[in-house]
């Protein structure tokens, strides 16, 4: 056997075939214009669907926060196909107010330039207050410097202004009948007349295109070229109005004390409601709930909607009356503060969201009679000799606001003064004329052109309104709570264990009732307290379930209420002092009814002497 081994060698080992190397992959060559890509890198088609976490859009834009999420009272939707409509349209909201922030984060930057404003060196004794308006026209640009101007318009009475949403055109009415409208920063008039009569508050409606006057005895609105188009006759003695932009309404009170809502869009009177506290003296709306602000000659300021005969906040505010009333339309502020005047001479700022104590009081120099605040939150306080505006009115600080700017109109009296939207610029009227004065750092530079476009032109403004008038909101939805819009309804019962089974025994009969609680008295087939009979009723209810045909209702005068009261009462079927009164008082008129009936047949005759009484 080694023999064997031995001359057969060493053992080869076997020879296997060479495995081909696998060929790369060939570039896909697209032209000269086009980079050539490699197919194994473009496998994954761009149709692929991920899971709905790795997707972009669930993520806050630029950051790495959890997964944007529809509110949990959006489950309790039982459709499936409005509930993914519904929870679509939170996420969608959700991420847009993410994005926005955002936005609003990098433009008020410190690059960005943030809000503007004046700035001073206080250690050298420098203050805003005593900056002039000839400092400031020198400082800013020619663009701007224009802004800044004067109309004398004397003997005419005084003013009242009132911009539209975009700030583009101005209107100005003085209180002896002098009424123009034109746009201010092209110094071109729309229309200029002369009423002769007096007028005591105008208003933009929708667009510049119209515009409502308070005249003598009514209210009438006017076209861009002057020429009446209506007269409101229900309006009588209006002393202010205002306009609700989304709701198409026009809002008016007068002397008689009635609010009144009127609907431009369809020409018709809403509603009117009685304040009960006589004529008012300042009047606003709230740009972000669409609440109206009445102040009164007793020093109360008042809330109101088309939606209550009664106010909303009834708040004593003044000890005089209130002279102006302003709410802060900055985003900051979301319509929550609100700066109340008053002949007192104090200046009061209140939260919306706790009525009982002012946030801010202050005393000032002359008695307020005008108050206007700026998109960023500025307030201007108009009276006896100029305008004095605030900023950084919401600090914790008990002392009162230093001022920002001063504006002396010496002699004069402001009469009305607003803040031109989207631009550093501030309207007064007075006794000459109207005065536009430049206020840095009062504008917002941040506007949406969905809602007020600064550079809207004629087809812009003609689709703006079409589609306003389609999406009109109703005036049911005019509520304090604006967070209330879009919620589901909670609902009753619950979702834990303990709610379901007390849902669950307030569905049961009577009897089961009784059961669940052991007072049924189960000897006699029946609970206890209950008189002969009720075990027949309850068991024709439970087992039978026999169709009962549906009562009839009689109609009036002919026995109805009464006979439907007791049978239900009867069906109880159980021993109730009321049921025992209400059967005595039905057996009572019975027995009158019928003694009437016998003394008028003659069957029995009644007593007619002297002692009939005792009978």
């Amino acid at each position: 056997m080694d023999a064997l081994i031995a001359s057969a060698g060493p053992i080869k080992p076997k020879r296997q075939k060479p495995v081909p190397r696998k060929a790369l992959h060939k570039t896909v060559d697209r032209g000269p214009d086009k980079e050539a890509i490699d197919p194994s890198t473009h496998s994954i088609l761009s149709s692929t669907r991920l899971p709905s976490s790795f997707h972009h859009s669930s993520l806050p834009t630029g950051s790495s926060e959890a997964q944007i999420r529809p509110e949990a009272s959006i489950a309790r939707i039982g459709d499936k196909k409005l509930r993914a409509k519904v929870a679509r349209n939170d996420v969608s909201v959700k991420r847009a107010q993410v994005e926005r922030d955002e936005v609003n984060e990098w433009l008020n930057a410190p690059l960005a330039g943030g809000a503007g404003g004046i700035e001073v060196d206080e250690e050298e004794g420098e203050r805003t207050w005593k900056v002039r308006q000839d400092e400031i026209v020198r400082e800013v640009g020619v663009a701007s410097a224009a802004k800044k101007f004067d109309l004398k318009l004397e003997g005419m009475g005084s003013y009242k202004v009132d911009y539209t949403r975009n700030g583009r055109h101005l209107a100005i009415a003085s209180s002896r009948g002098h009424v123009a409208t034109f746009d201010w920063q092209a110094g071109r008039l729309h229309s200029e007349i002369q009423l002769r009569e007096t007028v005591r508050d105008i208003k933009f409606l929708h667009s510049e295109a119209f515009y409502a006057v308070a005249q003598k005895k009514y209210v009438f609105i006017y076209d861009q070229d002057g020429v009446e188009i209506h007269k409101l006759k229900q309006h009588i003695d209006v002393t202010n109005l205002e306009f609700l932009p989304y709701h198409y309404l026009l809002v008016s009170i007068g002397h008689a004390g009635y609010i009144k809502y009127h609907d431009t869009s369809i020409g018709t009177l809403l509603t009117q409601i009685p304040t009960h506290l006589g004529s008012p003296s300042s009047f606003a709306q709230n740009p972000h709930s669409a609440i109206i602000h009445a102040g009164h000659s007793n020093g109360t300021m008042t809330l109101w909607s088309p939606n209550l005969t009664t106010p909303h906040v009834k708040l004593l505010a003044h000890r005089g009356p209130v002279t102006s009333i302003a709410v802060d339309p900055s985003e900051a502020s979301a319509g929550r503060y609100v700066a109340t005047s008053g002949m007192d001479g104090i200046v009061k700022i209140w939260d919306g969201r706790m009525w009982g104590k002012e946030v801010r009081s202050w005393l000032v120099r002359n008695t307020p009679t005008c108050l206007s605040y700026s998109g960023r939150g500025m307030l201007a306080v108009g009276g006896k000799g100029g305008v004095t505006t605030y900023r950084d009115l919401y600090s914790d600080s008990d002392k009162s606001p230093s001022s920002y700017l001063t504006l002396p109109l010496p002699g004069l009296s402001a009469s009305g003064s607003q803040f031109c939207p989207f631009d550093d610029v501030l309207a007064v009227g007075h006794e000459k004329g109207i005065s536009s004065l430049l206020v840095p750092g009062s504008g917002e530079p941040n506007f949406d052109s969905a809602e007020a476009d600064v550079f809207e032109t004629y087809s812009r403004r003609r689709e703006r309104e079409v589609r306003g008038v389609l999406e009109k909101v109703r005036p049911e939805l005019i509520t304090m709570d604006t967070d209330f819009l879009g919620r589901v309804k909670e609902v009753k019962g619950g979702e834990t264990y303990a709610e379901r089974e007390a849902r669950s025994y307030r569905q049961l009969g009577r009897l089961e009732r009784l059961r669940a609680d052991g007072k049924a008295d189960e000897d006699q087939g029946g609970p206890a307290g209950v008189v002969d009979g009720a075990d027949q009723d309850d068991e024709a209810e439970e087992g039978g379930e026999e169709r009962e045909e549906k009562r009839k209702k009689k109609m009036r005068g002919k026995g109805g209420s009464m006979k439907r009261y007791l049978k239900k009462k009867n069906k109880r079927n159980v021993v109730d002092e009321s049921l025992l009164a209400m059967k005595a008082k039905v057996a009572k008129q019975r027995q009158n009814e019928e003694i009437k009936r016998k003394v008028a047949s003659g069957e029995v005759v009644r007593e007619s002497g002297a002692l009939a009484r005792f009978g």
